[in-house]
């Protein structure tokens, strides 16, 4: 074998054997550092469960200086007040250097279990309704009123969708449970409080957000609702996007 060809030969192997342990290195420092990085902002105790899977080649992505295809999951994450869920953060390229980097392809999602959506629904409609379940990929939401001078159960099918990063809130079924009324007594009976289940209407939601997140989808499952955002590359790098928005 030619001596430049066993030379060739010895770089390429070297190379592979430290390209292995980079890769395996970064694997293992990777996680710890969001780990790290997701308790603290979030004020997580230490021993809160934070998944953080990486794709692809974790040392390419170092020598292009960031983390690529990573993926981020924090069950039971406080999102608001009195809302917990399940958080996370997708993306293809996040830098090294995030208060001056770009982020590529980032989103992020929210998952709220049917037994935790009563302060969502609540926001969603006003405060109009007390209670709430998910079936067929709506929402039913229900309240005790007093009307004809009886509690009346009142359950109303909402439908929910994003439409231009708000909320649209659609009417698709109303009734008094156990009793006989149509739409038109039911909102003559309530004096107009169920006007917010009546019709259709978007829901501004950017001053719960920051200006670098949008909202771009809904889904209501049997087992609860997942919202779906997404992130501006410049999010962590630019703080006018990380504040939060403002409804007109």
């Amino acid at each position: 074998m030619p001596r430049w060809l066993k030379v060739t030969v010895a770089l390429v192997i070297t190379v592979g054997v430290l390209a292995g342990l980079g890769e395996w290195g970064l694997r293992l420092a990777v996680p710890a550092v969001v780990q790290g990085a997701v308790r603290d902002k979030l004020d997580l105790p230490r021993n809160h469960p934070v998944d953080v899977q990486l794709g692809g080649s974790a040392l390419l992505n170092a020598i292009r200086g960031g983390v690529g295809d990573i993926e981020v999951d924090i069950p039971n994450a406080p999102v608001a007040d009195g809302v917990r869920a399940t958080l996370t953060f997708e993306a293809d390229r996040v830098p090294f250097g995030v208060t001056s980097g770009e982020m590529a392809g980032a989103t992020a999602q929210i998952f709220v279990t049917a037994e935790d959506l009563g302060p969502v629904i609540s926001m969603l409609t006003n405060g109009v309704v007390d209670s709430g379940k998910t079936s067929s990929g709506e929402l039913v939401v229900g309240r005790q009123l007093e009307a004809l001078g009886f509690t009346v159960p009142i359950e109303a099918t909402l439908g929910l969708s994003a439409v231009d990063g708000e909320v649209l809130v659609e009417p698709r079924g109303l009734s008094a449970v156990g009793f006989d009324l149509s739409v038109d007594q039911l909102a003559a009976a309530t004096g107009g409080m169920l006007e917010p289940l009546l019709s259709a209407r978007q829901v501004c939601v950017s001053q719960w957000l920051p200006v670098g997140a949008t909202l771009t989808d809904i889904k209501i499952t049997a087992s609860g609702a997942r919202v779906e955002f997404a992130l501006a590359p410049d999010l962590l790098s630019d703080s006018t996007q990380q504040a939060l928005g403002t409804c007109e």
